[in-house]
């Protein structure tokens, strides 16, 4: 159904609903029952609906009651946090904390990309631990892949409740946090700052939300995917080592025109960097690029 996609997290689901895509007389209640006994089968317990507004910028921060309510739309609550496991990550989801679970299903191969890289580089003879930063890092599972493959990380966010997150999802995981940094910053401020220490990376992930609004109080800056990509791999190009490598991708669907994030790209560094082959779009979002992160690649600079 057009519009409309179940992601099971083991005893809960989530239906993803979009306005103006699903159908007019879709009955969200109705299709959550229909796929809980689809799903019952499989340990599914409860379906949770999430309704996405087509414009979510004019709800003014407010979410509707349904995506936090703990009742499901169908069968039996879960609980409030699940345990989930993803190529042997063992990550936090929570399906009933509001729009979003806490986890990105269609980035889980990058994921893995990461681990690889950072596993191949780790077991170079006497090599450091490679250095990672993962911007806008939300509740940091690329972190996570990349510290259990023997990666020193920094995870910036402008969310201490994501970043704390983040951190229990490390804890999970049997990695001591305290040995890893999390900043509670805005990404371009955390550049700058990053450049006065004249520290660098093996590994940048820039995985950014298509807007954001700014808070000048706290220091957030507005974000726009479209105005300001270019300008994030730009700074973010210079934090590189010597033949890091930039995981850059997007979910908005401007951006994932043909050709149109690569030419962001090389408009940033003013040239052609070399392309890396990254895993291809998993098959349960193959048919929906628009909700996939339809060009993530990586460049080396």
């Amino acid at each position: 159904m057009d519009g409309v996609f179940v992601d099971v997290y083991g005893p809960g689901a989530t239906c993803i609903v979009y306005e103006g895509r699903a159908p007019h007389a879709f009955d969200g209640k109705h299709e959550a029952q229909a796929a809980l006994e689809l799903l019952a089968p499989l340990g599914v317990r409860g379906v949770y609906l999430k309704p996405f507004a087509r414009d979510r910028s004019r709800m003014g921060g407010a979410l509707p009651e349904i995506v936090t309510c703990a009742t499901p739309a169908a069968g039996e609550a879960v609980e409030e946090a699940l345990l989930v496991q993803e190529h042997g990550l063992r990550l936090e989801v929570r399906l009933y904390d509001g729009l979003s679970t806490g986890l990105f299903l269609d980035q889980r191969d990058n994921r893995a990309w990461a681990y690889k890289f950072v596993a191949e580089r780790a077991a170079k003879a006497g090599a450091a631990p490679p250095s990672v930063l993962n911007t806008f890092a939300y509740t940091c599972a690329f972190s996570v892949a990349a510290a259990l493959a023997g990666a020193a990380t920094t995870s910036v966010d402008v969310s201490a409740r994501y970043l704390e997150w983040g951190k229990r999802n490390f804890g999970h995981n049997g990695l001591d946090a305290s040995q890893h940094r999390f900043a509670k910053m805005d990404t371009f401020e955390f550049f700058a700052y990053a450049r006065r220490k004249q520290l660098s990376y093996d590994l940048i992930i820039l995985d950014p939300p298509s807007f954001a609004s700014g808070n000048k109080k706290k220091g957030v800056r507005a974000w726009s995917s479209v105005a300001d990509y270019s300008a994030l791999v730009h700074e973010a190009s210079g934090l590189l080592r010597p033949g890091g490598t930039i995981f850059a991708s997007t979910n908005t669907q401007e951006l994932c025109r043909p050709g149109r994030l690569e030419r962001e790209v090389i408009k940033a560094l003013g040239g052609q960097p070399h392309w890396i082959r990254l895993p291809p779009v998993p098959v349960d979002f193959a048919r929906d690029r628009e909700r996939f992160v339809a060009r993530a690649f990586s460049v080396r600079a």
